[in-house]
């Protein structure tokens, strides 16, 4: 009898570790940077341009040396960049001071910042100044939109690490049953 709760405790071991291996966190697929918030935020309406433009991820930003991993590019209603080129980064936030200007019209905010994990990452938003009339309202196509991030993460990139450690795991559990009904058969 004990022969026996002995052999089913030795066939949930390796079960019971695959599942925990499923339920680990992969830091290495979650470390991507992900805006978490800005000043100011996408789509907003403001009076006046603000001094400085500021942008949060959810984790440190990585800095090389004196390079320039991380900018932050502020741009005008014209195109023109209207940004300090001053780019700066504390701990997981990026920001940018900005040249005086009062033009009114639509403010493109685009970053290109290194994460922790050393993969870049990029996106932008855009906010307007001003009491933006109805002829100079952006077409749909350039209307104010979320946050959303050039190399977004998806369904893969989050959990195919643990897909496919679960399928290895899933294939090597069967294995396992495999020799031991034919080591039980040789006894």
């Amino acid at each position: 009898m004990e022969y026996l709760a002995c052999m089913r405790i030795r066939r949930l071991v390796p079960f019971s570790l695959l599942t925990a291996l499923l339920f680990l966190p992969t830091p290495w697929a979650q470390a991507h940077a992900e805006l978490v918030s800005s000043t100011p935020v996408a789509g907003a309406r403001l009076d006046a341009l603000p001094a400085k433009i500021e942008v949060t991820f959810d984790g440190n930003l990585l800095t090389i040396g004196g390079s320039k991993t991380n900018v932050l590019v502020v741009k005008g209603p014209q195109g023109q960049q209207i940004d300090a080129k001053n780019s700066h980064v504390s701990g997981a936030t990026l920001s940018v001071d900005l040249n005086p200007e009062t033009a009114i019209g639509q403010y493109e905010v685009s970053w290109r910042v290194v994460s922790s994990d050393g993969h870049p990452e990029e996106g932008s938003y855009r906010f307007n100044v001003g009491n933006v009339t109805a002829s100079a309202t952006p077409s749909p196509s350039q209307s104010p939109s979320p946050v959303v991030p050039v190399t977004g993460e998806g369904f893969w990139t989050r959990y195919g690490t643990r897909v496919m450690l679960g399928l290895v795991g899933i294939l090597a559990i069967g294995i396992w049953a495999r020799f031991e009904r034919a080591r039980r058969k040789l006894k």
